[in-house]
C-alpha cells in the first residue's frame, strides 16, 4: 500500500472517530447491543488501526528495504501475545481503560502476525 493510500485511510478513520465521538457525546442514551467489554476491545482495535495507518507512514520506506528475518517466529510470537492478552481480558471481572489497551495489543498482535506470515510466505515462494 502506498503512502498516499495509507494517509487517506488514516485520515478517513480519524474523521469517522471524531464524528462518532461527537454523536456519542450528544446522545448518551444510545448504546451498543453488546457489553462494554466488547465495545472497549473494539475501541482499542480501532485506535490500533488509526495509528497503523497514520503513524507508520514516515517509517514505511525504511522498513521495506530490508525484509525481516525469522518472520515465522515473529508471527508465532505475535499470535501468542494476542492470545495471552485476549485470555487475560476474558478473565478480568470489570471492563475499563485497560480493556481498551488490551484491545489495542490484541489487534496489533493479530495484524503483525498476519503481516509476518505474508512476508514469510513471500520469501519461501522465491
Amino acid at each position: 500500500m502506498s503512502k498516499k493510500t495509507s494517509l487517506l485511510i488514516g485520515i478517513l478513520l480519524l474523521i469517522l472517530a471524531v464524528c462518532f465521538w461527537g454523536y456519542a457525546a450528544n446522545h448518551p442514551e444510545a448504546v451498543f447491543p453488546w457489553s462494554n467489554r466488547v465495545t472497549f476491545m473494539l475501541y482499542g482495535a480501532y485506535i490500533y488501526l488509526l495509528f497503523k495507518f497514520l503513524a507508520e507512514i514516515p517509517v514505511r520506506k525504511t522498513s521495506q528495504k530490508t525484509p525481516p528475518a525469522n518472520s515465522l517466529i515473529r508471527a508465532g510470537i505475535s499470535f501468542f501475545m494476542a492470545a495471552v492478552f485476549f485470555v487475560m481480558e476474558l478473565t478480568m471481572e470489570t471492563a475499563g481503560i485497560f480493556t481498551i489497551i488490551r484491545g489495542f495489543i490484541v489487534a496489533g498482535g493479530v495484524i503483525t502476525g498476519l503481516e509476518s506470515l505474508y512476508v514469510w510466505r513471500k520469501n519461501v515462494s522465491k
